[in-house]
This record gives C-alpha cells, sequence and structure tokens, in this order.
C-alpha cells in the first residue's frame, strides 16, 4: 500500500514538474505599433482589483501598499524607464514574453485605466491575470523627483580599499550576506570595482572618498564598508541604481571579495643603450608565453591590438609617454616596467614583448606576451 502511495505521490510530482517546465504561457509581443492618443501620459496607481468591475473609486480594494507605483506612456510606443513598449490596447513585455491588456475607462469624470499584472501565477500557474488600476497624475518614480546625492565631498584616503575587488553576491542589506550561501540566484550584474590610488578608478565617472563612491553621471555617493565574515574582508557597496534614484527604494549591497593589489612598477631605472632594439617593429603574435611562440602556426586568432613599436636613439619611444632601457620597456602613465627579448629564429628577429595591462595592474595577472618581427 505504501508503495503505491508514493508511486502516486512520484508521479504526480512528475506531472507537476512537466506542466511548470513544458506549459509556461508565453505571448506574442511582436504586434506591431498601433498609436493610442488618449494612453499617453504619467498614470499613478490607485488600487488593486481582481477585475475592473470590482473597482469603486474612493473605496480600496488592496490593503497593502501598492507595489506598482505608476506607469507613463511615451510617443512611439516606449515607456519612460522601462523595457516594456506599447501598441494600442498592449503593452508588450518582451522579457518574459507577456501582453498584457489595458483598458480606458472613464467613471464619475475621471479617466481610469486598466492594466493586467501578468506575474507567475499567470505564466506558470495559469492563475487569471488582476488589475491595476491607475489614473492620471504624477508618481513616485516618473522621473520628476530624481534623487541627486551630494557628490562635493573632499578626499579621504583609504589604503585598505584600493585595488581590485570581485562581486559574490547581492544582497538586501549587510546583515543578510553569508559566506558560501549565495543569496542571489541569478548572474551578478556589477562584476567588479577597482580602486586606484588618490580617488581614482578606471572609469572617468567614478571616484571614490574614505567610505563612498561617487558617481558623476548618476549623481550618487554611494556608501561602502568592509567587514570580515568567515575569517575574509569582503566590502560592502550600496547599489544605487534606477530603482534608488528614480523610484525612491530602498537600495540593495554588492558584496564583493578583494582579489588583487594595484601593481606599480619601479620605473626609475638607469638608461642603458641596446642598439639591437632601434628601429620598427610589427606585431605578429601574441603568446602565453616565449616558448609557445611558433612563426609558422599563429596562436592569437582574433585582431592584434598592439600593431608596432618604435624604438628611438638614446631610450626615447615611439610615443612620449614610454621610454626604454636594455631589456625594460617603461610606461609612464600606468606606472610598468615589461620585460623585452630579443631572439633570432629561423632568420628572423623576434621581440618578445610583455604585455602588462589592467589584467596585470589591477587584477594580478600573469602577463602575455606580444611578438614582434624587426622591420
Amino acid at each position: 500500500m505504501k508503495k503505491k502511495i508514493l508511486l502516486s505521490i512520484g508521479i504526480l510530482c512528475a506531472a507537476v514538474f512537466v506542466f511548470l517546465t513544458f506549459f509556461n504561457i508565453e505571448e506574442d509581443t511582436s504586434l506591431p505599433f498601433v498609436n493610442d492618443e488618449a494612453v499617453k501620459g504619467k498614470w499613478q496607481s490607485v488600487d488593486f482589483v481582481e477585475s475592473p468591475e470590482k473597482f469603486t473609486p474612493g473605496v480600496k480594494t488592496w490593503g497593502p501598499d501598492l507595489f506598482f507605483k505608476g506607469v507613463t506612456f511615451l510617443d512611439n510606443g516606449k515607456m519612460f524607464e522601462s523595457w516594456w513598449t506599447w501598441t494600442r490596447g498592449t503593452v508588450l513585455n518582451k522579457n518574459e514574453k507577456t501582453a498584457p491588456k489595458y483598458l480606458i475607462k472613464k467613471i464619475g469624470g475621471v479617466d481610469y485605466l486598466f492594466l493586467e499584472w501578468k506575474t507567475r501565477d499567470y505564466t506558470v500557474f495559469h492563475k487569471p491575470a488582476w488589475f491595476y488600476v491607475l489614473k492620471r497624475g504624477p508618481y513616485v518614480g516618473d522621473g520628476s523627483d530624481i534623487i541627486k546625492d551630494n557628490i562635493n565631498l573632499p578626499f579621504v584616503s583609504d589604503p585598505d580599499v584600493v585595488g581590485c575587488w570581485r562581486s559574490v553576491d547581492f544582497v538586501e542589506t549587510p546583515k543578510r550576506f553569508s559566506p558560501g550561501d549565495k543569496s542571489w540566484a541569478g548572474e551578478l550584474f556589477l562584476k567588479e570595482l577597482i580602486f586606484l590610488p588618490d580617488g581614482k578608478s578606471p572609469n572617468g565617472w567614478l571616484t571614490w572618498t574614505k567610505g563612498v563612491v561617487l558617481h558623476r553621471g548618476d549623481k550618487t555617493a554611494s556608501r561602502y564598508e568592509i567587514k570580515e565574515a568567515g575569517g575574509q574582508k569582503y566590502m560592502f557597496y550600496e547599489w544605487k541604481s534606477g530603482d534608488y534614484t528614480i523610484r525612491h527604494r530602498k537600495p540593495y549591497y554588492y558584496v564583493l571579495k578583494k582579489t588583487a593589489e594595484i601593481r606599480r612598477d619601479n620605473i626609475d631605472l638607469p638608461f642603458r643603450d641596446d642598439p639591437a632594439i632601434v628601429g620598427e617593429w610589427v606585431s605578429v603574435d601574441f603568446v602565453e608565453s616565449p616558448a609557445k611562440f611558433d612563426p609558422e602556426a599563429k596562436a592569437w586568432d582574433g585582431d592584434l591590438y598592439l600593431k608596432e613599436m618604435v624604438f628611438l636613439p638614446k631610450g626615447k619611444g615611439g610615443k612620449p609617454w614610454w621610454t626604454w632601457t636594455k631589456g625594460v620597456v617603461m610606461h609612464s602613465g600606468d606606472k610598468t616596467a615589461s620585460g623585452y627579448e630579443i631572439k633570432k629564429i629561423k632568420g628572423q628577429t623576434y621581440m618578445f614583448f610583455e604585455w602588462k595591462s589592467g589584467d596585470y595592474t589591477l587584477r594580478g595577472a600573469k602577463p602575455f606576451y606580444y611578438v614582434l618581427r624587426k622591420k
């Protein structure tokens, strides 16, 4: 008897799994645009009802705070701060493959918009969609009250933050983070943060001062805090996206772990001559190490970023920001000293030049080598 019950439960679970996996509702979101002047503008949410017939002005059906604050219909089927688009009578959500209907009704001399709310209850569990009720007017998040933080803060150094930090999680609050137990199931949008000395970053629009990251474009001042958890140091960084600046929601936190310190080589080296290096060199390959180079089989499939190098006499380079001494090329901007070696292979003269890009200076990676042939 028990075996039969367990078998029946197993069959039922399998059936539910197949149903939820293969029978999700997907609607046509490729409808052509048809204009509707009546829907254009800002609409503020006032209620959430089972059907338009259940709505009564002045009598709120939905007790809790309304999640959906409002929506703005723009020209040519666009919608403010949304991946949604619209055509007459329909809102198109291409990400979730839903096409909610909308209906405008005049009740008591006031225009109300009834918008189908097609969540997972509809697409996965096949429940009838409820309706948001909206009326014309501004709402929190319509762009008229965008938050702008004070970003004119004086620089205060923080040696602990300088380096490369890699995102490991995204949490509601720092207290919700647990090492080894990832809270955010999806892919992390912010991959890394790099803090250079003196409040700088590789991105010109990001600067920092102790405890705060300043974004010039978004006008945000996002706090950061470095804490220990599980014997490791983590940074908790406020994520002030449009949910904060436009929709006035409390920011979540990216959790990041330091992966590398910022590398700066000694570039104050005395000049030693090397007549063999003077001249023009053209790039022919990009390899993991000189030993991996084969003149008859190119290792790098893509286009070579570094096209050529010109070495002038007395340690001068083809560009004003780099100089050379025997065996080393020095870059005054990146503060790198890249080794080079000249070898003869099958009658040709090649130079193997260390490529100390951001992967080396910022992320702690071992440099690859450009292979150049003398003209």
